[in-house]
């Protein structure tokens, strides 16, 4: 079961031109975060939760989906995609789409939470568990190498360059922001440690940017 939701996911969330599929945006970064969300479901803070994996994995790789949807319906450039929070709207397209899109592989109780993890992890109240291991899995996928490129993509979508970007990295370290993201997002002392670790690799690499930018 667990290959096929991959492989549906997979097919589900390629951005698509003239039927072939020209982008993967979306399906790498949900993949990213399922990992991470098996990751997470392994730590100590964890240890005395019930956690229903099935539908947690099935959340993490569809939580993203309303991007895939609006930008086949028009409402949303491709340029665009994931260069913003996800919105209510988005999560209730995706949240919708999965109890028809996953009916023939996962159980409708599987489908259903997993549609309530999509619908309720961006909430910090939220007490149910697997919402706030996607939420944590999601916030670690913004540490990393994989956060400079999606920087990249917003530099071009906004028509400015590699040198604006390296001045916007100043900037976030001299106001402390990727700390903050650290302090602010992360629930766990193990993923803190992790993001910690990303962020130093972003400001390496960003560091020598910054000298070729001079």
């Amino acid at each position: 079961m667990s290959d096929a939701l991959w492989q549906q996911a997979r097919g589900d969330l390629g951005l698509r031109t003239g039927g072939a599929i020209v982008d993967l945006t979306v399906w790498e970064h949900s993949a990213r975060v399922a990992k991470l969300a098996e990751m997470v479901c392994g730590l100590p803070e964890l240890a005395d939760r019930v956690l229903e994996r099935t539908a947690l994995r099935a959340a993490a790789l569809y939580h993203e989906a309303g991007w895939v949807l609006q930008v086949e319906a028009g409402q949303v450039r491709q340029l665009e995609v994931l260069l913003r929070r996800t919105s209510d709207q988005q999560r209730e397209l995706a949240a919708a789409w999965i109890t028809k899109r996953l009916a023939s592989i996962l159980a409708p109780g599987a489908t259903q939470l997993a549609a309530r993890i999509i619908r309720e992890y961006p909430d910090r109240q939220s007490k149910l568990p697997e919402a706030q291991v996607l939420a944590e899995a999601e916030a670690l996928d913004e540490f990393g190498l994989q956060a400079i490129w999606l920087m990249v993509r917003r530099q071009i979508a906004e028509g400015r360059t590699l040198a604006d970007m390296v001045e916007l990295w100043r900037r976030q370290e001299e106001y402390g922001y990727w700390p903050a993201r650290i302090k602010e997002t992360l629930r766990f002392s193990a993923t803190r440690v992790l993001a910690e670790e990303r962020w130093q690799a972003m400001a390496r690499f960003m560091a020598d940017q910054r000298f070729l930018c001079a």
